[in-house]
C-alpha cells in the first residue's frame, strides 16, 4: 500500500477514536479544529469516510462530490478500502460520475479514503469474441464496400476510356472520311482539269493542224498560181500528164512537190501538171538549172531505171516539200519514217557521212557518238568529185572534209 494511503488510514482511525472519547457537550470546542482538518483534506483533493458512515450511507454525498470533481477536472480517483468494500465504493462513486476512472487499493482498516490523481492513459479493453467478430465483419464489410467502390470506379474509368476511344475512333473515321472525300474531290478536279487541258490541247493541235494544212494548201495554191502565171501566162493547165507520157523536149519544172511540164505545141507552149512518182535522177532527165529538167527521151516506166548519179553529174539538192513523195520516200527508207528537220550545205559534209539521193533531194546520215543524225542537203553538189565515192545506186560515201 502507498505511504500516503497508510497515513490517511491512520489519521482516519485516530480521528474516529478520538471523537468517540470526547463528550458531546465538549464537541463545540473542537469544531474549528475539525473544520481546519477537513479544509486541509479538501485542499489535498481527497475524502475520508469511516466505516460507520460508509455502511450507513452518511458518506455517500462526499463520495459523489469528489467523483463529480474528478470527472470535471479530467482526473482519476484512487480508492483505498478493504477489498470487500471496493465494489460498493465504486458504485457510490459512479453514482456521482458514471465515467470517472477508479484505481483500487486494498486497505487494512474498515474506512474509505478517496483522492484525486492524474488520470492514467486509458488502456484499450481487450475485445470480446463478439466484438472481434463484429470488428472482423465490419472490416470485411468495409473491405467489400471498398472493393465494390473500386470496382465501380474502375468500371466507370473503363467506360470513360472506352467512350473516349470510341469518340477518338469516330473522330478519326470522320476525319478519314472527310480526307477521302477531299482527296476524291481533288482527284476528280485534277481529272477534270487534265481532261479539259487534253481537250484544249487536242483542240489547239487540231486548230494548228488545220491552220497548217490550210496554210500549206494556201501556199500550194499560191505556188500553183505562181507556176501558172510564170509558165502559162496565168491560164489554166491543159490537163495532167504521167511520167510515161513525157516526150523528148518537154521541160519539167519542180517547186516543192509541184511539178509542171511545159511542152512546145504547134502554135504555142502548153502547160500540164505532172502526176505520179518520177525519180528526177533518171538519165532521161537532164538538169537545166535550179528546179528545171529537160526530157532527153521518152521514159519507159516498165524498164529498170538508170540514174545519172551512177556516172557522176551535178545534183541541185533542195529540201523536199512537206508531204511530198520525195520527202516521204527518203524518210521512210533512210530515217525510219521519222521527220527530218535539219539541213546542211555541201561544204558542211564530213568524212564518214553517207549521202542518199532521190528526186532532186539528198538525205545525209551522220554518226554522232552512238546515235545517227540526219540532214537535208541544200545546194549544188558535184557527185563526181574525188571526195565522194559511189556505193552503187543512189548512195555516196563522203571520204574527206573538203567537199565542195
Amino acid at each position: 500500500m502507498p505511504a500516503d494511503a497508510v497515513v490517511a488510514d491512520v489519521q482516519t482511525v485516530f480521528y474516529t477514536e478520538w471523537f468517540n472519547r470526547v463528550p458531546e457537550m465538549k464537541m463545540y470546542r473542537f469544531i474549528p479544529f475539525v473544520v481546519l482538518l477537513f479544509a486541509g483534506s479538501a485542499l489535498a483533493q481527497q475524502v475520508d469516510v469511516n466505516g460507520k458512515d460508509f455502511l450507513s450511507g452518511a458518506g455517500d454525498a462526499k463520495l459523489a462530490a469528489i467523483a463529480q470533481q474528478a470527472s470535471a477536472a479530467g482526473k482519476s480517483l484512487e480508492v483505498t478500502a478493504p477489498s470487500y468494500w471496493q465494489a460498493k465504493v465504486a458504485a457510490k462513486l459512479h453514482a456521482g460520475a458514471a465515467n470517472v476512472p477508479i484505481k483500487e487499493n486494498d486497505g487494512f482498516f474498515e474506512n474509505v479514503l478517496v483522492k484525486m490523481v492524474e488520470a492514467a492513459p486509458a488502456k484499450p479493453a481487450a475485445p470480446s469474441a463478439d466484438a472481434s467478430a463484429a470488428k472482423a465483419a465490419a472490416e470485411k464489410a468495409a473491405a467489400q464496400k471498398a472493393a465494390e467502390e473500386k470496382a465501380t470506379q474502375e468500371k466507370a474509368a473503363a467506360e470513360k476510356a472506352a467512350a473516349a476511344r470510341a469518340a477518338a475512333q469516330a473522330a478519326a473515321a470522320k476525319a478519314a472520311a472527310e480526307q477521302a472525300a477531299a482527296d476524291k474531290a481533288a482527284a476528280e478536279k485534277a481529272a477534270a482539269d487534265k481532261l479539259a487541258a487534253e481537250q484544249a490541247a487536242a483542240a489547239k493541235a487540231a486548230a494548228e493542224k488545220a491552220a497548217a494544212e490550210k496554210a500549206a494548201a494556201d501556199k500550194r495554191e499560191a505556188m500553183r498560181n505562181s507556176m501558172l502565171k510564170n509558165l502559162n501566162g496565168g491560164r489554166p493547165a491543159e490537163g495532167d500528164l504521167q511520167a510515161g507520157q513525157l516526150l523528148a523536149g518537154d521541160v519539167v519544172y519542180v517547186d516543192g512537190d509541184l511539178r509542171g511540164v511545159v511542152r512546145r505545141g504547134s502554135s504555142r507552149l502548153q502547160f500540164y501538171w505532172l502526176q505520179g512518182d518520177l525519180n528526177l535522177e533518171r538519165i532521161e532527165l537532164a538538169p537545166n538549172g535550179e528546179g528545171r529538167y529537160t526530157v532527153v527521151r521518152a521514159i519507159d516506166m516498165n524498164a529498170t531505171p538508170v540514174l545519172r548519179t551512177r556516172s557522176g553529174g551535178t545534183l541541185a539538192a533542195a529540201v523536199p516539200a512537206s508531204g511530198s513523195q520525195a520527202r516521204k520516200s527518203l524518210q521512210d527508207q533512210y530515217a525510219d519514217g521519222r521527220e527530218v528537220v535539219d539541213s546542211l550545205k555541201p561544204v558542211d559534209l564530213r568524212q564518214g557521212d553517207t549521202l542518199y539521193t532521190g528526186q532532186g533531194a539528198a538525205l545525209v546520215v551522220r554518226r554522232v557518238g552512238g546515235q545517227l543524225a540526219r540532214f537535208w542537203l541544200t545546194g549544188s553538189l558535184d557527185l563526181g568529185q574525188i571526195g565522194l565515192q559511189s556505193q552503187g545506186g543512189n548512195v555516196y560515201k563522203v571520204l574527206s572534209d573538203t567537199i565542195k
